[in-house]
């Protein structure tokens, strides 16, 4: 099951924190799920490969027990798959569950408009500055702020799983001629985001005109990045 830590901090509610297990264990349960974490939004892994807890241990040089702790948290926030008896795999890049999910998303980020907030200025920056991967993730980061003014964890929960499913269509889009229409989209809707909580609907006009704009895109883009790693993996498989 999916926790939000800053579950008690949305609901404005002070609670201590406390040290539950052993700083050492923590601490390398946390290097463990970074580094399989940075693998997944790096590419270094394909879409639906299985996940060895042996063979991560040995890339990462990290011990198999915080390997297999990552595995099971990274299954339990729905970032891979867990398979009884098989093991632990990748999501796979399906693009009729991805459409879906982009259909979800649209629902849930416009309802989460409308429980936002007022607040200070949004800082943007041109996107014209910045490398393809941080425009991906400034995208999605722009999606969890708003998630966040509703002050609902599920809403959270919801989109940090789309951000992270629909990383590598984002990743493939601004790095290929595509870019040039997603940095314009972006820039309008990080300057949009200043309206945040005091005019909804130009926020709201802004997101959707991106959102369809991704998804415009996401048919084409999920047939190369198969292709590519069905390519990759037949050269690697003649070569051994």
């Amino acid at each position: 099951m999916w926790f939000c830590e800053k579950a008690a901090e949305c609901r404005g509610v002070d609670i201590p924190k406390k040290n539950l297990s052993d700083p050492v264990t923590r601490a390398k349960a946390e290097t463990a799920y970074d580094a399989v974490l940075q693998s997944l939004y790096s590419y270094a892994l394909a879409p639906g490969q299985h996940l060895s807890d042996q063979d991560l241990a040995f890339k990462l040089n990290i011990g198999r027990t915080p390997i297999r702790e990552a595995l099971i948290r990274l299954a339990a926030e729905e970032k891979i798959i867990a398979l009884p008896k098989r093991g632990y795999f990748t999501r796979p890049l399906i693009e009729h569950a991805l459409m879906d999910s982009y259909v979800v998303a649209r629902e849930i980020l416009a309802f989460a408009l409308l429980r936002g907030r007022p607040q200070a200025r949004y800082q943007t920056a041109r996107c014209d500055e910045e490398s393809p991967a941080k425009l991906a993730f400034r995208a999605e980061a722009i999606f969890t702020e708003i998630a966040q003014k509703s002050s609902n964890c599920e809403i959270c929960h919801i989109i940090e799983k789309f951000s992270f499913c629909t990383h590598p269509l984002r990743v493939a889009i601004t790095t290929s001629q595509r870019s040039i229409s997603f940095r314009r989209s972006l820039d309008g809707l990080a300057d949009a985001m200043a309206q945040l909580g005091n005019a909804t609907s130009v926020v709201k006009s802004a997101l959707m005109s991106h959102l369809d704009l991704e998804q415009g895109f996401l048919s084409d883009v999920v047939q190369d990045i198969n292709a590519r790693w069905l390519t990759s993996t037949t050269l690697a498989a003649r070569s051994s």
